[in-house]
């Protein structure tokens, strides 16, 4: 009688870890599903600007696309999903009627050119110049860009001859003041009190002061763990400000920013939109939202200032969510904001 009784106690739990097991991996197959793109209607974009022949994917959803948008990657070397960071959000672009184009940046993937050899300025031009062939493609429906972080250098220089309407997300006016702000609250997340940490950064800008006023590469000692294509990318950029650029935007913008983010300071940009912007066309709006890392993520457990500062677990956390893993309702603002330059009605 205990031997059976065993048994079936045993049977039991036994099938309750197989139910178990079948859920979570259900679970996991429906996020890997927001995440990948293979299941996606694409084609390949290519598009020539600055005299470089650029390579990507024009994204299209199920259905008739409302509205199209270029995405306009942030910094670094980064491919046209930003090696599949951007694969949830695509996907919920896609599933809101939303058709998307994004191309590997020069001298990454299929594109030709190097990308540190490019200034904001060029790399507006590429964007014109995706703009103007997805128009051609997708014609009848309103087309923009949504650009992160070093867009917000790169998109306040379109017109509206260009694009019907710009989403930025974590965007930076000043590029040193932003740098400024990243540096500061690198040394204060390594736990520095503040007169070293001030005291850091007067060496640095004198440090940088230096390093930058020399018209050709300085020696390797000089440049330290910087590359010499790093340094006159950084040379080149060094001053920029949008600031002129957003007072003489007549484009509709949304400005978003997490209220967590550690690489630019949200409530300063944002209040500077807020000036610059706010009263240049009605459909604007500037908003910071709440539990938000720099790219809109939820700050817990994804906030950092570099992804390859995440843990084995946080990427894979990363993967199973998907679009869940974005800050309640970040995705919606700009889905429905899109929908809205289109004249597309929300269902509620």
């Amino acid at each position: 009688m205990r031997k059976v009784a065993w048994t079936k106690r045993n049977r039991g739990w036994l099938i309750s870890v197989v139910f178990l097991a079948l859920v979570i991996a259900f679970v996991v197959l429906s996020r890997l599903d927001t995440y990948g793109l293979d299941r996606r209607v694409s084609e390949p974009f290519a598009f020539e600007a600055n005299g470089l022949l650029l390579a990507g994917t024009l994204w299209l959803p199920d259905q008739a696309a409302t509205a199209a948008v270029v995405l306009v990657h942030g910094d670094g070397p980064q491919d046209r999903t930003s090696q599949q960071g951007y694969d949830a959000l695509i996907n919920a672009l896609l599933d809101a009627g939303i058709a998307v184009v994004s191309w590997d940046k020069p001298g990454i993937g299929d594109s030709q050119g190097n990308w540190l050899n490019q200034s904001m300025a060029d790399r507006s031009v590429n964007v014109r110049s995706a703009i103007s062939i997805l128009r051609s493609k997708l014609q009848g429906i309103p087309v923009g860009a949504l650009g992160f972080s070093q867009a917000g250098w790169v998109l306040p220089r379109l017109t509206p001859n260009c694009a019907d309407f710009i989403v930025l997300v974590g965007g930076a006016v000043s590029w040193q003041q932003q740098g400024d702000y990243y540096t500061k609250t690198r040394l204060q997340r390594a736990g520095m009190s503040q007169p070293d940490i001030e005291h850091v950064m007067a060496q640095m800008a004198a440090t940088d002061e230096r390093l930058f006023a020399f018209s050709q590469v300085p020696a390797a000692d000089l440049l330290g763990d910087m590359s010499p294509e790093r340094w006159a990318f950084v040379r080149r950029n060094l001053h920029e400000d949008a600031t002129h650029d957003l007072k003489e935007l007549q484009i509709p913008v949304l400005a978003l920013w997490g209220a967590d983010d550690l690489n630019v300071n949200p409530e300063v940009n944002a209040d500077i939109y807020r000036e610059a912007v706010g009263g240049n066309h009605p459909a604007n709006r500037i908003e910071v939202i709440p539990d938000a890392s720099h790219g809109l993520l939820r700050s817990v457990p994804y906030n950092t200032q570099l992804t390859r500062e995440w843990s084995w677990l946080t990427t894979l956390r990363f993967l199973m969510e998907g679009r869940h893993a974005y800050a309640l309702g970040a995705l919606e603002t700009i889905t429905e904001w899109v929908h809205a330059r289109a004249g597309v009605t929300e269902a509620r």
